[in-house]
């Protein structure tokens, strides 16, 4: 019975594409709904191969502008690199000075203690 109700269901389709085909080739209305099918396919490859031309350029634009931006942004963050060196080893900088000056004021105290110390055991 599975293999009838197929076999009809086959016949069928067949007969509803046989139709369709007949009305589309055969006559004189089925010719003007083919052509008429045949430009609005036509058209919509035109519209779509402009919006896919338009679209390409469009992105191609962003590329390039995000490129130019990326570009940009290298080079500032190379120059805040640079000047983050700079003002890192000009505190270092005003650091080793402060230190120097510190060593050499401990180093005069040390001095003038020592004197010190020398001349009151001098006295003694």
């Amino acid at each position: 019975m599975e293999k009838k109700n197929g076999l009809i269901t086959f016949a069928l389709i067949g007969l509803a594409a046989g139709a369709a085909a007949y009305y589309l080739l055969g006559t004189e209305d089925g010719k003007r709904q083919l052509d008429k099918a045949n430009k609005g396919v036509k058209d919509l490859t035109k519209s779509l191969q402009k919006l896919s031309k338009d679209e390409r350029r469009k992105a191609e634009k962003l590329a390039k502008s995000a490129k130019k931006d990326l570009s940009s942004l290298k080079d500032r963050a190379i120059e805040a690199g640079k000047h983050a060196v700079e003002v890192a080893t000009d505190k270092a900088s005003q650091w080793v000075n402060k230190a120097n000056d510190a060593a050499k004021t401990a180093a005069n105290k040390t001095q003038d203690a020592i004197s010190e110390v020398k001349t009151e055991a001098k006295k003694a």
